[in-house]
């Protein structure tokens, strides 16, 4: 344990200096309105969502308006499709639609007759081991950081993210935490994420999302935005000329208390 706590002080310097895993925020160019589909694909859930809405100025700050008329299939590779239903503003679910691991699965959305289609494969699932707490002071600031343990295959490309939920609390922290295995490739991965509002007393439910690399890497474009960088619309793994991304994952559980 004392060389994993003394690995995991030197990876979290490391991630404060220059995160992978920290909050993304969305920074889209001024031009012409555009839809922006979100579509989630996830082994052993047998319910699955895609969210669509359109783009605005940067300059207005209201919501982007929704899509509420979209035709959206979720068809895998031996030709069966199941039509989303529209059960909220800008949200299609399909019930009841399990996801087999050695399948492909395509999402095919129209609006107003435009087509925009992506086919993305489920990726290799990693277990999630357990997940650790670890305090790391920074100047003035302690950050209650989440140690996320996993085994991670080796000679393979891995990519997570991961999604933080309060105990009692029906949506996500805000923010996109993500990490690939490009420094740990087959290794114990112990690298912490730093969220926002996580405080002592907290119970945590840590889900690690196993991701394509297309994912990750529009998730990574986001963050280099926010890091500075000039800003860019991030590439789609949907084609048809949108923005926005169709994640096929894989989904591991651990919950953690914040001492």
């Amino acid at each position: 344990m004392k060389v994993l706590i003394q690995t995991i002080s030197t990876i979290a310097l490391i991630f404060v200096m220059g995160s992978c895993t920290k909050v993304i925020d969305v920074k889209l160019n001024d031009k012409d309105p555009q839809y922006v589909i979100e579509g989630h694909v996830t082994l052993g859930d047998s319910v699955h969502r895609v969210e669509i809405t359109q783009t605005q100025n940067i300059s207005d700050s209201s919501p982007f308006p929704t899509i509420d008329n979209a035709v959206v299939l979720l068809i895998d590779d031996l030709g069966n499709s199941q039509a989303m239903s529209l059960v909220a503003p800008g949200r299609y679910e399909t019930f009841n639609y399990p996801i087999s691991a050695d399948r492909t699965y395509t999402l095919q959305v129209t609006i107003d007759g435009q087509l925009f289609l992506s086919t993305a494969s489920v990726p290799q699932a990693v277990a999630l081991l357990n997940v650790i707490t670890f305090p790391f002071t920074f100047g003035p600031q302690t950050f209650n950081s989440i140690v996320p343990l996993r085994l991670d295959p080796g000679g393979v490309a891995n990519y997570y993210e991961f999604k933080l939920i309060k105990h009692g609390k029906p949506n996500p922290i805000p923010g996109f935490f993500i990490q690939s295995d490009q420094y740990n490739d087959g290794n114990l991965a112990q690298e912490p994420i730093f969220a926002d509002g996580i405080n002592s007393g907290d119970t945590i439910d840590v889900h690690m999302l196993c991701i394509n690399r297309e994912v990750y890497d529009f998730f990574y474009a986001l963050q280099q935005n926010q890091q500075g960088s000039t800003p860019a619309n991030p590439t789609s793994n949907i084609i048809g000329g949108c923005l926005g991304y169709f994640s096929v994952q894989t989904k591991s559980v651990k919950q953690v208390i914040i001492p």
